[in-house]
């Protein structure tokens, strides 16, 4: 709750401690002795008070800021006060009382209704009795007024500022008609654009977050109106007496100068460079609120060296508004689509996207939904469910994970027997390209392979039918030349399959291999590819896996075997065959002899030497979210791999909750799509799926270029074939962004970002951006118009139908369990409170002690104060001392429970020996420290000087329901005993260390800049790095642990009810595990 009201029982002024003892002027004294405390009103956000203070004569505001001063000076935590004076007696005459308070209730009700203010121009007003007449400009201004309630509420205001029931009556005037047409257009123009507004996001929140309308285009802001043409700003490259520019604003810098004035920086970018400009605020010509970040402005000035940057700078004579060229994106279409695959910033080192601010442009889109889907993690459910419920837009809570086949074998089929006992094949193609669809065999490569030893060989090269690519030759040494004369496709592939016979296949990578023996014998020899095979890289992963990769060559040279002419098929599969041998003589010295028993070991390292394939998990309901959180633990903490990954049967364990899309291109489907797999097989993978997914073809274009596809015409035909697979088995297809930045010109921060990391190819980036309806529609024009909608409209809607409402982290208060924390603290408290002020009490004490007490137990917090007791006492027992941070000092209970040293009672004498006390009540010495030296009017012996004076409402808020937060300083060699022994008194499966994520920097993002611009060449001023630099930070790096902080978990209740947990920077020997 950012603002809650406080009805004081106390409303004078002078109950305030220690403001009598202030230095005020006297009419300030007056108001603290005649002022009423009406109510209080406070920011929680930001500590700042409103008070609403009645007075019967009036108050000059220097004597209310005065007022204002003196108070937060008196009492601690307060960032600022406003007041708001109320004039209700009959001294000051009601006209009088009406004119002392117009302003504030008129600014109060603008901040609702800011259009009203071009209706009621210069707020000319008279008092005829109980009635105030308002001039407001025509009719139309009052009807614009009486439908939107403004008189009621202005009247409603007035009334309880003044104490009198008043009324409002609009008094239509007209204005000069040259005037009254000016305003009426800008209203109406106002009333249009929020109608505009309201229209595309529903909530009425912009996307841009900001609130009503900036002032129009043409607005002089400094000197005089501009006419002419902005130059680019790419073109400003030399020293120039005046330049037009124009550009939006991302930077602002203001600092005071000695002379009175200020001086305003600002950086301003057009897209297609960026320029710092300077300009001096004189203090009677202010300018510095005129304008803000986010502005679009036209300047004209000078173009200077600064000396003192080094770079070219604008220096602004003249500065307007302008209207930034570029069209905002709206989506205009009536019905909505609904993006299912969004990545933000928590996608590491990967995405650009603000979780904030692409909730707020979905909202401002009017598109009812939007799911958060990041790699791996969920640690941008917290923000997106804020900003979900600020838009009024439903949040989908998911993840883009990494799934292994973990029932995908190294053997695939069925044959089996013993190794000594059966006959292999190893063998090898080289083809033209990657894709079974387009691409063909050019070279096949094959060794028989008997009792343990190589037996035959078998080598041809194949006629493809086609030109062979150069990329191709340049790969294998293959060329045109060579395969002139050679075999077709047909008769070369009979004459392989026959060399083979009944023998088990070995390859490496033998997906591949297989991929195209099984679509080649499909369309050449118009039957099936029937064989059990062996793939030796998983084979290699799994009894070799401490090597840097397991690519042929890489293997081979580990095993000391002699590899002939790399890429070429008959020298690749002699290789291949070379390397299954050694493998066997492994596998048999572990006592290992069958062929399926290859199985048995795959499956136990699985997650490691499988490939993963991308998927999507989204949370359908409560339940739902509890198994992914569970499924982001596992794969974090279980089966981390350089990803982390989830295995197939992780997954279907828990699917309950759960809605698995296919994802995308790096998805399981898409793949085998693209190596031509069967019928059959594509629809027992899609099967596994709920939805299945299809993407732009722009965003897997990159497959043209790696050879996987031949034009984006098959790119298309992947698509189609998943809508058909989606309509065949009932299921629904949807078409979705893979989004990783918000706009299309956004792509330029994540190619410095890839860049930076290493990426080939960095500069060809996707366009990963956020599409409104009609660009996602417009993007599957290749679909019947009937699909496209199916695909863009329908199913997503669909799916988001399906889905409930979902709260990220519970709402309730879930501290630990101790059971008979609330007797042990009450008991605990009253016991060091006698020891230390005798019995009886004194009532100042145990009425504090009652108070606090109803509040902490009232509340469920007596078990933190327990806790940090405990805390406390173990570390002071074992000889280190520990601090107390923060506001902890203002609660009794807390110094009682040797929690802190802090007395919060005021300022007092205590006798150690006879338990005498003497309290300073007026409030008039703030601390004991400062109280004169005494010595016991009854025993004697020296006074104990104490107390600081602190209410108990700075803790726990005045109605003290306020969690209380207690920061404890334990020494840094000693918190490792501190946590251990928290793990001793709740349980090692319920203490977990708090997690932080650590983001990319601006000094980070200013060293990837810079290394960017230098790898191109290019140079750019500071203010474009600037710019670059912005758009790059925040994106997260990696995660760690807080270095004191702690969750615990009640016994009754599971972490994953709260949120996952994982290994610090994934560092399995990092010794803890954290949220």
């Amino acid at each position: 709750m950012p603002e809650y009201r406080i009805d004081p029982q106390n409303r004078t002024l002078t109950s305030i401690p220690g403001i009598l003892e202030r230095q005020l002027s006297a009419e300030a004294v007056k108001i603290i002795r005649e002022g009423v405390l009406d109510y209080i009103l406070v920011d929680s956000t930001s500590s700042a008070w409103t008070i609403q203070l009645v007075l019967e004569e009036e108050a000059a505001p220097a004597s209310l800021d005065e007022l204002a001063a003196a108070i937060r000076e008196c009492l601690t935590g307060i960032s600022a006060i406003t007041f708001w004076p109320c004039y209700r007696g009959e001294k000051i005459p009601l006209e009088r009382r009406v004119a002392l308070v117009w302003d504030q209730c008129v600014k109060c009700l603008m901040q609702d209704l800011p259009g009203a203010l071009g209706w009621i121009g210069e707020q000319h007003w008279v008092c005829d009795g109980m009635t105030i007449k308002l001039d407001v400009s025509g009719e139309l201004g009052a009807n614009w007024l009486n439908t939107r309630g403004f008189p009621e509420r202005l009247a409603d205001l007035l009334s309880k500022s003044v104490g009198t029931d008043v009324v409002v009556s609009l008094q239509p005037v007209n204005p000069p008609e040259d005037i009254g047409k000016m305003i009426a257009q800008q209203i109406m123009d106002d009333i249009q654009s929020s109608q505009i507004g309201n229209a595309k996001n529903g909530a009425g929140a912009h996307a841009n977050g900001k609130k009503g309308k900036a002032p129009e285009a043409g607005t002089v802001i400094l000197g005089r109106k501009i006419s002419g043409e902005p130059m680019k700003l790419q073109d400003v490259i030399d020293e120039e007496k005046q330049v037009i520019v124009s550009g939006e604003v991302f930077s602002k810098d203001v600092r005071d100068l000695r002379t009175g004035r200020k001086l305003i920086t600002f950086e301003i970018t057009d897209g297609t460079d960026s320029i710092a400009a300077k300009v001096f605020e004189e203090p009677k010509r202010p300018i510095n609120d005129a304008f803000a970040v986010g502005d679009f402005l036209i300047c004209r000035g000078s173009a200077q060296f600064d000396r003192f940057t080094n770079e070219l700078t604008l220096m602004p004579n003249d500065i307007m508004r302008g209207q930034m060229e570029k069209e905002e994106r709206v989506d205009v279409s009536p019905e909505k689509r609904v993006e299912l695959h969004l990545h933000t910033q928590m996608s590491a080192m990967d995405a650009l996207c603000d979780v904030k601010q692409v909730v707020s442009q979905a909202a401002a889109w009017g598109q009812p939904a939007i799911a958060i889907t990041d790699h791996g993690v969920v640690q941008s459910f917290p923000d997106a469910y804020d900003a979900g419920k600020k838009h009024g837009i439903k949040i989908i809570f998911g993840m883009e994970g990494y799934m292994v086949d973990d029932q995908s074998m190294i053997v695939s089929g069925e044959a089996d027997g013993l190794f000594q006992e059966q006959e292999f094949v190893a063998f090898d193609l080289e083809t033209t390209g990657l894709s079974y669809m387009t691409d063909e065999i050019i070279e096949i490569g094959a060794v028989r392979i008997k009792d343990g030893a190589i037996k035959d060989y078998f080598t041809t090269f194949v006629d493809p039918g086609m030109s062979i690519p150069e990329e191709s030759t340049r790969i294998t040494g293959i060329t045109n030349e060579m395969v002139a004369g050679a075999p077709e496709t047909a008769a070369a592939l009979d004459k392989f399959l026959k060399f083979a016979g009944n023998a088990v296949l070995i390859a490496h990578n033998a997906e591949f291999d297989m991929g195209f023996i099984r679509a080649k014998t499909a369309r050449y020899l118009n039957r099936a590819a029937q064989s059990t095979y062996v793939d030796t890289l998983a084979l290699a992963r799994t009894l070799w896996p401490h090597l840097r990769n397991h690519k042929l060559d890489t293997v081979a040279a580990h095993l000391e075997i002699t590899l002939g002419q790399h890429h070429r098929a008959a020298d690749d599969a002699a290789t291949c065959g070379a390397i299954f041998l050694k493998g066997m003589e492994v596998l048999s010295a572990r006592g290992l002899e069958r062929l399926q028993s290859l199985n048995g070991i795959a499956q136990e390292r699985a997650h490691e030497f499988q490939k993963p394939y991308h998927i999507i998990l989204l949370a359908k309901n409560q339940a739902g979210l509890e198994n992914l959180y569970k499924l982001v633990s596992l794969s974090h903490t279980e089966y981390f791999f350089r990803t982390p990954r989830l295995p197939r049967h992780l997954i279907k364990q828990y699917h309950e909750g759960l809605l698995i899309g296919s994802a995308c291109e790096s998805g399981e489907l898409f793949r085998a799509i693209v190596r031509g797999t069967d019928h059959a097989r594509l629809e027992s993978i899609a099967s596994f799926y709920d939805y299945l997914e299809i993407q732009p073809l722009g965003n897997n274009e990159f497959m043209i270029r790696a050879g996987e596809a031949s034009s984006r015409e098959e790119l298309a035909d992947f698509n189609k074939q998943i809508v058909k697979l989606g309509q065949r088995l009932g299921k629904p297809v949807v078409a979705t962004g893979d989004v990783h930045f918000i706009n299309p010109e956004d792509e330029v921060y994540r190619r410095i970002i890839q860049s930076g990391q290493g990426y080939e190819g960095s500069d060809a980036q996707a366009p990963l951006y956020m599409r409104t309806t009609a660009e996602m529609l417009a993007e599957f024009d290749y679909l019947t118009p009937e699909e496209q909608r199916w695909v863009v409209i329908d199913c997503p809607n669909r799916i988001v139908d399906a889905i409930d409402d979902i709260k990220p982290v519970p709402d309730e208060f879930c501290p630990p369990i101790i059971e008979g924390s609330d007797e042990e603290i009450r008991q605990m408290a009253y016991d060091r409170a006698v020891q230390l002020y005798g019995d009886p009490l004194p009532a100042i004490v145990s009425d504090r002690i009652e108070w606090e007490l109803q509040s902490i137990i009232g509340h469920g917090y007596a078990v933190l104060y327990l806790i940090a007791h405990k805390l406390v006492k173990k570390s002071l027992d074992d000889g280190y001392l520990v601090g107390s941070r923060g506001s902890v000092g203002s609660s009794l209970i807390a110094t009682l429970c040797g929690i802190t040293e802090v007395n919060p009672l005021p300022a007092h004498y205590l006798c150690g020996n006879c338990h005498y006390s003497e309290f300073m009540e007026s409030g008039s010495i703030g601390s004991g420290v400062d109280l004169p030296a005494k010595d016991c009017p009854k025993c004697g012996q020296p006074l104990v000087k104490d107390g600081h004076d602190i209410h108990f409402a700075t803790f726990m808020g005045f109605e003290g329901d306020k969690e209380p937060d207690i920061d404890l300083n334990f020494s840094g060699e000693y918190q490792p005993v501190v946590h251990r022994y928290t793990e001793e008194l709740f349980g090692k499966d319920y203490v977990f260390r708090a997690g932080t994520i650590t983001t990319l920097a601006e000094k980070t993002a200013f060293g990837f800049v810079k290394a960017y611009l230098e790898e191109h060449g290019t140079h750019a001023r500071r203010a474009e790095i600037n710019r670059l630099v912005k758009g790059c930070t925040g994106v997260k790096r990696s995660t760690g642990q807080h270095p004191g902080g702690m969750m615990v978990v009640p016994p009754n209740r599971n972490i994953h009810q709260f949120s996952p947990v994982q290994y610090p920077a994934n560092d399995k020997n990092a010794g803890w595990i954290t949220t």
